[in-house]
């Protein structure tokens, strides 16, 4: 079943009308308040996201500024679809916290609920044409470069990124997965920590694992094809040959595939 987060101050008569029409149409609906730690919990779970704004949220937009900052994150870094309701004073006022565009569609109250409904389904058959494609996880604790490999794949792949270890395995316990990018050189919790991890969880233990290294001396490179991952790539590729390497190598997969068959 298809999952909607939708968040909204108070339950009103529309909200609950929202619901309805909502499970009737086959979608399930995360109810959440405009709270940082609750989005963030249940943020994996749902492709789109639905703004409904009230009163309240119109008058005092200020007072959750925190927690539009944070969509935006969630937005940008996850490719997350995201909806808003209310009227064209509140979509100016957020402009500042979620630029236009952001946002898959914008709504005036009182809601067309047709309308709306139909826009929720192009979206979730866009979502299913997405999840056609293979996903690769990046981990990696550089933020920017994060942010340039997600660019480079997101044409050809579906991407998921992780700042850290822990967030790698938290991601991977609710997802699928084809292959992951893994930084070697990571402080903390570094690369061959990160992999022992995987390799120890009974859901991550099987999946593919590359490593990326900004490292290209002979020792660095033995030392990193000793934990015997799927392969390893350094952090200064390019973009062509990036994916020219993933194409090689799920080509290969897939012939592996073919002849067990």
């Amino acid at each position: 079943m298809n999952s909607i987060m939708l968040i909204r101050n108070e339950r009103s008569f529309m909200v609950n009308a929202l619901i309805q029409n909502l499970n009737e149409n086959g979608y399930q609906v995360q109810e959440l308040p405009f709270e940082i730690k609750q989005i963030e919990m249940m943020k994996m779970f749902a492709q789109i996201i639905v703004i409904y704004g009230d009163e309240d949220l119109e008058e005092n937009t200020e007072e959750y500024a925190k927690a539009f900052a944070y969509l935006k994150e969630v937005c940008v870094e996850e490719d997350k679809k995201l909806i808003l309701i209310g009227n064209k004073t509140l979509r100016h006022d957020l402009q500042q916290y979620l630029p236009h565009h952001l946002f898959a569609e914008f709504f005036e109250r009182p809601l067309d609920m047709n309308q709306f409904i139909e826009k929720i389904n192009a979206l979730t058959d866009n979502t299913v044409e997405e999840v056609r494609k293979k996903c690769v996880l990046v981990v990696d604790d550089d933020v920017s470069y994060l942010r340039v490999l997600k660019e480079w794949l997101k044409e050809d792949y579906q991407v998921g990124i992780a700042k850290s270890g822990m967030q790698a395995i938290t991601w991977l316990a609710r997802n699928n997965v084809d292959l992951i990018l893994l930084d070697y050189d990571m402080p903390v919790t570094n690369g061959l920590k990160v992999f022992e991890m995987l390799r120890s969880e009974q859901f991550s233990r099987d999946i593919p694992v590359m490593f990326l290294t900004g490292k290209d001396d002979r020792e660095s490179i033995l030392r990193v094809m000793t934990l015997k991952p799927a392969g390893y790539m350094l952090k200064n590729i390019s973009r062509a040959q990036l994916l020219s390497n993933l194409e090689k190598f799920f080509n290969k997969q897939r012939g592996g595939e073919q002849k067990e068959d």
